[in-house]
């Protein structure tokens, strides 16, 4: 008569097969995680954290309250459109772009609405200027 063996050491798993598998996710991640090709060693990036602030040529302002500021002018949404349409070197093109400065203080559904007014008077593309926060 045989006796069986203990049930733990005939299921017992194989650690072979868990390091194979940690070992390919291993090199996976290593290729994956080198897209972008390293940096130059002997160049050392610009810092613009003491750069001084410029205006951002042909920006529509919104001040904290609301009003349209262009060049310090105040102007209206429309206004403004139809002056840009008119600079535009293809006036009857429908692509429109204004760039859009607005005050951190703003409301946001105040935003909200000068963009809907700017989408209304012919603006095709809005873009938003933000600030990076300082790291």
């Amino acid at each position: 008569m045989r006796l069986a063996r203990p049930r733990a050491a005939r299921e017992r798993e194989s650690t072979v097969t868990l390091i194979n598998i940690v070992f390919l996710m291993l090199i996976f991640f290593l290729v994956a995680g080198t897209l972008t090709p390293p940096l130059d060693g002997e160049v050392t990036l610009i810092s613009t954290t003491d750069a001084e602030r410029s205006e951002p040529p042909g920006a529509l302002f919104v001040t904290r309250d609301g009003a349209l500021r262009v060049k310090g002018a105040e102007v209206d949404a429309a206004g403004f459109v139809a002056q840009r349409r008119a600079q535009s070197e293809a006036p009857d093109s429908e692509t429109l772009e204004i760039t859009v400065a607005a005050d951190r203080d703003l409301p946001a559904s105040r935003l909200v609405d000068i963009v809907g007014a700017l989408k209304a008077a012919g603006a095709s593309k809005i873009s938003i200027i933000t600030e990076r926060a300082g790291q």
